[in-house]
């Protein structure tokens, strides 16, 4: 006789047989479960702090001296107005919107430029300039050959000057992610471009921009990023004498430095360089996953 058991169909050990290890009912829970704890975390770890400071941004002062975790009673909105006018926000806020604007742009096309050749292999070394590129993304930003290089070509100390010199952060990022974009477009629309006689710059801002704009978004917003929250970039290719030339950062800390028990005029004036970057991310959030969609379809 054999020892086999045959399970008949309709039986209990005939469904725990052909039923997947674990059931279909414990993967929804999973599920469940995993994303409360991310939400959590994320709650946690981000959005309580930005919560805190904006709550101590609409405290009174004693009220923050004597409960300093505690909302207040009445809202002073008045500490924003103060902050923006004792700390000269609105000078800092249009500089910084320039510098921020034109280095993430001029980073943004300078990485399409890069993107290309190196997608098609139309340079040699392609792959070593890819490869050192994407190193690049995890090498902090060498101030000191930036202020020898400012010094030598008298970019030291000028508007121009330090928007060029910010360009460089946002590019690693910005080659890695068009070039990727880029080896998922069809080779057949560059032969039939050249064929047509479509020139180079034609060719990549009439065809491949539009094909990769989700990835040239990205790197605009990468770049802003960087020349927005920059505290050391300042200091290192400003004088502390040029305040006409000072971004919000560098603004927000001379004001921090006048008025160090001031936390929540403080607070407001960190509200406010921060409100910028929000507003944005809120109009490009569908981009951004229109983004992420598109760039999960192409891997």
């Amino acid at each position: 006789m054999s020892s086999e058991v045959t399970a008949q169909p309709g039986s209990a050990r005939a469904r725990h047989v052909l039923s997947p290890v674990g059931g279909q009912r414990g993967l929804p829970r999973r599920q469940f479960a995993a994303r409360l704890v991310t939400g959590l975390l994320i709650a946690v770890l981000f959005l309580l702090p930005v919560l805190y400071v904006v709550m101590i941004s609409l405290e009174p002062a004693s009220h923050f001296l004597k409960s300093p975790m505690t909302p207040p009673a009445s809202p002073q909105l008045g500490n924003y107005s103060y902050a923006w006018s004792q700390a000269d926000l609105a000078r800092d806020m249009i500089n910084t919107i320039i510098y921020a604007v034109v280095a993430a742009a001029l980073a943004t096309v300078l990485a399409l430029f890069i993107a290309f050749p190196v997608a098609r292999r139309l340079v040699r070394g392609s792959s070593l300039l890819y490869g050192l590129l994407a190193v690049g993304l995890f090498l902090p930003i060498a101030y000191i050959p930036l202020f020898v290089e400012a010094q030598k070509l008298h970019l030291y100390n000028s508007l121009l000057g330090y928007t060029l010199l910010h360009v460089e952060p946002g590019m690693p990022l910005g080659v890695v992610l068009i070039t990727a974009f880029i080896t998922s477009v069809p080779r057949e629309l560059d032969e039939a471009a050249w064929v047509d006689g479509v020139s180079y710059l034609r060719y990549l801002f009439r065809v491949i921009a539009p094909m990769t704009a989700p990835a040239l978004l990205i790197t605009f917003l990468y770049g802003m990023i960087q020349v927005w929250n920059d505290i050391i970039g300042p200091v290192v290719l400003l004088e502390s004498t040029s305040q006409n030339l000072f971004p919000l950062p560098m603004g927000v800390f001379n004001f921090y430095s006048m008025n160090e028990s001031d936390y929540v005029h403080f607070a407001a004036a960190i509200v406010i360089a921060s409100l910028p970057l929000v507003v944005l991310f809120i109009f490009t959030q569908r981009r951004l996953i229109e983004a992420r969609i598109s760039g999960a379809i192409k891997g």
